[in-house]
């Protein structure tokens, strides 16, 4: 008798576990299946914000006009109806006083023997070009060399140097880099930025 009384009491104990084991389970996985978007959405939209950046490709190089006292180990020093600048990774740097250096914008007609990496290569009408940091090029005949020239009005880039004005007209953001004006639009889902004036 005290064996069955005691086995019934087993069966209870037990009965009472399995019941609480599927009452908390649920609300356990409840709370993890809702903790988990919340994260994926917060890293989705912080990659998102960093995409509208229109420097997002660029902002490992100094801005458009910045001073800098050292220029980067490895550059090639180039001579341009007599002004001389100072060539690494598509930034050009032109001297200001005697120990600071400018960052600027590349001169038309200027050539160089090679692109950084990361350039890209653009069809606009019938031409193709070389992209890279705000700057043109066009490949030159047989020299193998690549010539500096004016951005093309209606090429779409997909991003340019820091350094810009930015303003919003009639709903449209627009950045003005120097004297190229950009226009910030949509294709294929990403933001593209054309050349309008």
């Amino acid at each position: 008798m005290k064996t069955y009384s005691k086995y019934k009491r087993l069966i209870y104990y037990f009965s009472i576990g399995v019941l609480a084991f599927f009452l908390i389970t649920p609300l356990t996985m409840y709370g993890q299946r809702k903790a988990h978007p919340k994260h994926k959405a917060k890293a989705h939209h912080h990659k998102a914000a960093e995409s509208h950046i229109a420097h997002h490709h660029y902002r490992h190089l100094p801005k458009r006009g910045a001073v800098v006292k050292k220029l980067p180990n490895g550059l090639v020093t180039l001579n341009h109806k007599g002004a001389r600048l100072h060539y690494h990774n598509g930034v050009f740097y032109k001297a200001k006083g005697a120990a600071s250096f400018v960052v600027v914008k590349a001169p038309v007609g200027l050539r160089v023997t090679a692109l950084p990496p990361g350039h890209k290569k653009i069809v606009h009408g019938k031409r193709h070009y070389l992209y890279h940091y705000g700057t043109f090029y066009t490949k030159t005949g047989a020299s193998e060399e690549y010539e500096v020239v004016e951005p093309p009005l209606g090429a779409e880039v997909e991003s340019i140097p820091d350094g810009y004005n930015m303003e919003e007209i009639d709903g449209v953001t627009y950045y003005t880099l120097e004297d190229i004006k950009y226009m910030e639009k949509e294709k294929e889902g990403k933001p593209v930025y054309e050349i309008v004036k």
